[in-house]
């Protein structure tokens, strides 16, 4: 029995999906290098893709995966030569994938994860010669409860934490409360500047900015809400906090900003 460890794996088999699983030139004799010469990275990091066992006899040698390496397959769920951003988000205990077209990431199940791993075990298997047992290929590893160790173990392999959708981050999801915050940012930079003698409304400016969250499609929120994302962002910005006393059209106190002014009444 060997445990097959590449000290200097190469690069020369990078994924391309539209031909992943289709015979190579350079044809990879055992299951640990067709995933090496496509996952060289992870390889170096967490090792083999499995343990091993290698029988020779009669001027033939039979090589038979007999263990995986759980880190390593949980590691290759996102991989850049893939198309593939995967996270694990732990603030909400969700797995996110980036959709390449709007470049924003969506939520998706440890159920997909687990299909595309099964996936990858049968392009590999589909690539391997006679000199190879690939029943465990085909039936042992891609088992519901070997699927599922894999996607557990993604959870901290891929583990993300709260600064990774944070409302500064280059890094977007299609959902998520940290836009409200980035909204509010683009609201208070683009339609908000600094004018003596003016005032905005507390009403005028939640009136405009739920504007902006339907044009946007995302979910409204309450007046209260908006003093506590945008109230913070108008004192840091214009050094002015929330007043109750400012005085409306009929004489009386209503609540907004001193020495602020809103550009427009309606997002473009």
């Amino acid at each position: 029995m060997a445990y097959q460890q590449h000290q200097q794996p190469t690069a020369s088999g990078l994924i391309d999906l539209r031909g992943l699983g289709e015979q190579q030139s350079n044809q990879p004799m055992t299951p640990n290098l067709w995933f090496e010469q496509r996952f060289p990275t992870q390889t170096q990091q967490f090792g083999p893709a499995f343990l091993e066992l290698k029988q020779t006899g009669n001027g033939y040698t039979k090589t038979t995966p007999i263990s995986i390496n759980i880190d390593f397959f949980a590691s290759i769920l996102s991989d850049p030569q893939l198309g593939l951003s995967v996270i694990y988000f732990e603030q909400d205990q969700q797995f996110y994938y980036i959709e390449p077209f709007l470049q924003l990431y969506k939520p998706t199940s440890p159920e997909k994860l687990q299909n595309l791993y099964r996936g990858l075990l049968i392009r590999c298997a589909l690539s391997l010669t006679d000199e190879v047992n690939i029943l465990n290929l085909f039936h042992e590893f891609r088992q519901d409860k070997v699927a599922k160790q894999v996607t557990q173990r993604a959870k901290s392999v891929l583990a993300a934490d709260s600064s990774f959708f944070s409302p500064t981050s280059k890094h977007q999801r299609i959902r998520g409360l940290e836009l409200t915050e980035r909204v509010a940012r683009r609201f208070v930079d683009d339609l908000l500047t600094s004018e003596e003698g003016q005032i905005l409304r507390l009403a005028d400016a939640y009136a405009v900015f739920r504007k902006l969250l339907k044009q946007r499609e995302l979910p409204d929120i309450k007046r209260s809400e908006f003093k506590q994302v945008v109230g913070p962002l108008i004192r840091e910005e214009f050094k002015v906090a929330l007043r109750n006393d400012l005085p409306g059209l009929d004489g009386s106190g209503v609540r907004g900003w001193k020495g602020v002014k809103l550009l427009q009444s309606a997002p473009s």
